[in-house]
């Protein structure tokens, strides 16, 4: 082979030497982008995933039927199983049901009246707590009254009373809102 022909040949294989590194090293940075990323990801599912279904809910306060303050919650657990109670059964005739309820509980007296509070959305400013709910729990019946608190409504206006809710809690939920009153922190 002449001269020229073998420099092109190891020109070409030292082209082929230099592409050969650069794809190597492309690859290995995309192997620590992949190392790093599921690293960050695991790190994340540690969270404790109750903590990130509360939606804000940081405080259960409940009290009795004279108004005082017998319990204060902020335990996770018990305010992820607050916050996921299944006693919400809309039916097809919302208002008679609950004009039933309703006049049902003039008859009955209040046992516990519990109230829900939010962390502000504003991570700057108030660090007051919100009220989310306020929920009456009455002696002898599975009836429950839930008052949505009306700052939670931005924007408008709505009297108290279309935000006063009734419905009636299976056995567990109820035992379960009156072990509110007994939990310890």
């Amino acid at each position: 082979m002449n001269k020229k022909a073998c420099s092109t040949i190891d020109l070409s294989a030292r082209r082929s030497a230099r592409m050969g590194i650069k794809m190597k090293r492309k690859r290995y940075i995309w192997m620590l982008c992949f190392v790093f990323t599921l690293l960050f990801m695991g790190c994340s599912a540690d969270k404790n995933s109750a903590e990130k279904d509360l939606q804000r809910l940081s405080l259960i306060e409940i009290y009795s039927s004279d108004g005082k303050l017998i319990n204060s919650i902020e335990d996770v657990d018990t305010l992820y199983q607050f916050e996921n109670l299944d006693y919400i059964d809309i039916p097809a005739d919302t208002v008679s049901e609950q004009t039933e309820l309703e006049n049902r509980t003039g008859e009955l007296s209040p046992l516990y009246t519990i109230i829900s509070y939010k962390t502000p959305a504003a991570v700057y400013g108030s660090k007051t707590q919100e009220k989310l709910t306020e929920i009456t729990v009455y002696d002898n019946s599975n009836i429950i009254k839930e008052q949505v608190a009306p700052e939670n409504i931005k924007g408008v206006s709505i009297p108290e009373e279309y935000l006063s809710f009734y419905f009636t809690v299976s056995e567990e939920d109820k035992t379960f809102l009156l072990s509110l009153a007994a939990f310890d922190n």
